[in-house]
């Protein structure tokens, strides 16, 4: 692998949350990893390197100094970089809806040239709710859940299979469902979930 500095060399990123120097869900990880090569590749040959392995190592090369770290790691068909910095989890954030009915980000694109379009249009809030064709998505750094009578829910639209989502969804302590913008004014609580801010 190689550190490279021109962000267009990868075309997919992954997000891991180190916690105590460990690296958090890496099950999710390697199951989008995965998918995301066989997705953008499907006409050349890739390499899968074994996440677990790989930052077993550049882990004992650059020993944590935070108790929660972000680990990005940036790849393509064949390389990959990492990058690792402490981090903070957000807070209770505000939500403004935006709608863009022609957005794609079914994939961990290291372009995010779009959803930093959207993040603009938050006006006085932290973030935006990004409305496709009238369903509740996502926000531009991670998947949602909203509160109603004491259950999670989380958009069955979402643009990104989150790995924080897809953990919450197996361990049932989330339900998936669609939900419409006209809906949100039923919900007395919005989330952002990520692989750096579980549902706590």
């Amino acid at each position: 692998m190689t550190q490279v500095n021109h962000p267009r060399v990868f075309d997919l990123f992954e997000t891991i949350a180190i916690v105590q120097g460990e690296p958090q869900n890496l099950a999710h990880h390697q199951r989008r990893y995965a998918h995301s090569l066989a997705s953008f590749y499907p006409k050349q040959c890739y390499q899968v390197f074994d996440l677990a392995s790989v930052l077993q190592k550049f882990l004992a090369d650059n020993p944590p100094n935070h108790s929660l770290m972000r680990c990005r790691i940036d790849y393509n068909a064949s390389d990959m970089a990492m990058h690792l910095v402490g981090y903070q989890r957000r807070g209770n954030l505000t939500f403004q809806p935006v709608i863009c009915d022609d957005i794609d980000y079914t994939l961990k694109f290291t372009n995010r040239d779009q959803l930093n379009t959207l993040l603009q249009q938050r006006g006085a809030c932290d973030e935006v709710i990004i409305i496709k064709h009238g369903f509740v998505t996502d926000c531009t750094i991670g998947n949602l859940v909203l509160k109603k009578n004491n259950h999670w829910y989380t958009p069955s639209t979402p643009l990104l299979n989150g790995t924080q989502r897809a953990k919450l969804l197996a361990e049932h302590r989330i339900s998936a469902c669609p939900i419409l913008l006209r809906d949100l004014d039923r919900y007395e609580e919005i989330r952002l979930i990520n692989a750096l801010n579980p549902l706590v």
